[in-house]
């Protein structure tokens, strides 16, 4: 059952695309825009805008653009149901259950459904069933309060073998959905299945943005780890995947920017614990070495990462090699050792919230002192042979660091930290740096051999290559095709973009006026010819709604195209009015003035295109010695100089 209209956009009023948006770039305010590095393609220089008071984005990058829904869709790769969900559950607008029948969704969001539906089922049996009495109690032993409990949606599986099994079939959710979500397993004779958790307390783990990815399940007694792990985890699914996913996000993102810097811990109730002291900027890498994913996803919240980690061998190693991945990535990287025993959920259980964030802010060691320090307390600096690899080793990392601005820093902290001047540090440097230049030569040439042969490979019998699938398998429309879209977006005139912001803006009447004046092969050929019918169609059905052309109700190529015109990639800034009395001025104080011109100016294009295509055929007609060709052209060459003088004039707006 599809969503009702009404619905969704309920959903679409509640949205703030900014705040939505922030889950996965950095955007600084410009103007009245937000600008940011784009999310769906790599580069340098911000592109990607957010308008708050439409409630779109746009890349002058790549020309992706549309509303929140679209995206949602976009950057998670999901269906525009789910991305309606998804947006629902986070603005707290109430969806019907039935209308989240995942019969009609793609696999994706039914696995997404059986998640939720689960995570659901194990917060009422720890907070309102008689049968998960005892992990609450264990719960508030720990200290951690109902709001806590509730911030983290944590639960209780039932000790049963098909508790949540029986209650999903109840609901729809068949055996095998269940299955793909890792939340049953299939008995050994093929019998049936049973509930993967059973008689453990429950913490799900969520995405940056709140959706239920997977669970991780704690034995609930002492005396049964000797039988069973201590934690049972969700295995990769379709969904999770577990080297991109950091435990707490979802909760700790806000804190994170407020603080610009993000602590990285090992255990679930290190962070709930962390989190309900008052420290909030906390997550987990749930288990794992702290992977380039992580650090990615990282880098859209904080500017420096600072790795709690166990004053053992492997904690080490762990926490240095998790420094040089943030370092490489463009962050600041700094490690914590906590007093020997203390993890951080006992320590802050202990002292308080004050006291732990003073102790990591007097006890962070940054690389090189982390490392040197490593080295010495391992013995390793006995020898000249052994310094000179210690700080080989430092330079290694600091080379690493992108900005050579903070290499010079870190250069010369190292110096300072070991002694050796900077100028001996500098050339180790360039060594190094020389070297890694060496090994990406011969890895871009390695690929581009494995990519010349793949393409060997791919070709057609006729010798074309097949275009690539897009992310969802589907084959793009080949350039120039009728969405318009090419390598470089939507070919589109400046007048163009004009003339359908303000139809977009204005309505019926400014329809109305531009296509009354204007015909369909007088816009440019593809997407903005198909986006000038839409609104004839529109018109001729006696209800111009522009907003669903916006929303994506027209196709995608002419959603993103709307979202393009109407972002100006300049802005003038409101300053120079406040500040230098200049005026700033807006397409919309003169619409219909602004109309006119524009028309005017596409009507004058299209007539010199005709002009120049003339001009070619008489060169050829007189290099042929046509002289009636010639003479013929002549006369359709002085009528559409006539033309363009009434264009000019404004005389087709004389009706």
């Amino acid at each position: 059952m599809a969503i009702p209209d009404e619905k969704i956009e309920e959903v679409r009023t509640a949205v703030d695309l900014v705040e939505v948006a922030e889950d996965y770039v950095q955007l600084k305010q410009s103007g009245s825009r937000y600008m940011g590095l784009c999310p769906f393609h790599n580069e340098d220089t911000p592109s990607f805008s957010v308008d708050p008071d439409q409630n779109l984005y746009y890349c002058f990058g790549c020309q992706n653009g549309g509303d929140a829904f679209k995206f949602v869709q976009e950057i998670e790769g999901v269906g525009f149901l789910e991305s309606v969900r998804m947006l629902a559950d986070r603005y707290g607008v109430p969806l019907p259950e039935e209308e989240t029948d995942p019969d009609a969704a793609n696999e994706r969001e039914a696995v997404l459904h059986a998640l939720r539906f689960a995570a659901r089922f194990f917060y009422r049996q720890l907070t309102q069933s008689d049968r998960g009495r005892p992990a609450l109690d264990y719960l508030r032993r720990r200290g951690f309060t109902p709001q806590t409990i509730k911030q983290f949606g944590l639960g209780y599986a039932p000790d049963e073998w098909d508790a949540l099994l029986t209650v999903a079939e109840e609901e729809q959710i068949d055996r095998e959905t269940l299955e793909k979500a890792g939340l049953i397993i299939e008995r050994n004779d093929g019998s049936g299945y049973y509930d993967r958790y059973r008689g453990r307390i429950i913490f799900p783990i969520f995405s940056h943005i709140g959706k239920v990815l997977a669970f991780a399940g704690r034995i609930l007694d002492p005396d049964d780890e000797r039988d069973q792990p201590k934690y049972i985890n969700s295995p990769e699914t379709e969904v999770y995947h577990k080297k991109e996913v950091l435990y707490g996000l979802h909760q700790a993102k806000q804190a994170i920017r407020k603080t610009d810097e993000v602590l990285l811990v090992e255990g679930y109730t290190d962070v709930i614990s962390l989190s309900q002291a008052g420290v909030g900027n906390v997550v987990a890498s749930s288990g794992t070495a702290l992977t380039e994913q992580q650090i990615g996803t990282l880098d859209r919240y904080a500017k420096r990462a600072v790795m709690l980690y166990d004053a053992d061998e492997a904690g080490e190693r762990a926490a240095l090699r998790g420094m040089e991945r943030v370092l490489e990535a463009g962050l600041g990287a700094y490690a914590v050792e906590l007093p020997a025993g203390n993890d951080p959920d006992e320590y802050v259980q202990e002292h308080g919230g004050d006291a732990f964030s003073d102790y990591v802010q007097e006890h962070r060691q940054d690389l090189p002192s982390f490392a040197y320090q490593r080295a010495r307390r391992n013995g390793v600096l006995e020898t000249p042979e052994d310094r000179v690899e210690v700080q080989r080793e430092i330079i290694e990392s600091v080379a690493r660091i992108p900005d050579p601005n903070l290499r010079r820093e870190y250069v010369a902290h190292t110096s300072d930290v070991t002694g050796v001047p900077d100028s001996d540090l500098f050339r180790m440097l360039e060594e190094e740096r020389e070297q890694m230049e060496r090994r990406a030569q011969r890895r871009r040439k390695r690929e581009q051999k494995r990519q010349q042969r793949q393409a060997e490979e791919d070709a057609s019998p006729s010798g074309e290559q097949a275009a690539p699938p897009d992310r969802n398998g589907a084959s793009p429309p080949p350039p120039n095709s009728t969405t318009g879209k090419t390598a470089s977006g939507p070919a589109l005139l400046p007048e163009e973009r004009v003339l359908f912001r303000l139809m977009l803006e204005n309505g019926r009447r400014m329809v109305s006026l531009v296509l009354g004046h204007m015909a369909l092969d007088e816009f440019s050929e593809g997407a903005p010819r198909d986006f000038a019918r839409a609104f004839a169609e529109m018109y001729e059905d006696g209800t111009v709604r522009p907003q669903q052309i916006l929303n994506g109700e027209h196709g995608e190529a002419l959603q993103q195209l709307g979202a393009s015109v109407m972002m100006d990639e300049h802005e003038a800034s409101e300053h120079w009015a406040q500040k230098e009395d200049i005026s700033v001025p807006h397409l919309n104080d003169r619409p219909y003035e602004a109309a006119r011109s524009a028309m005017k100016f596409l009507k004058m294009d299209r007539v010199d295109e005709a002009i120049e295509a003339v001009r070619e055929r008489m060169y050829q007609a007189s290099q042929q010695g046509a002289d009636e060709e010639v003479q013929r052209l002549q006369q359709k060459m002085m009528s559409l100089q006539e033309l363009r003088k009434g264009i000019k004039r404004g005389e087709f707006l004389e009706d």
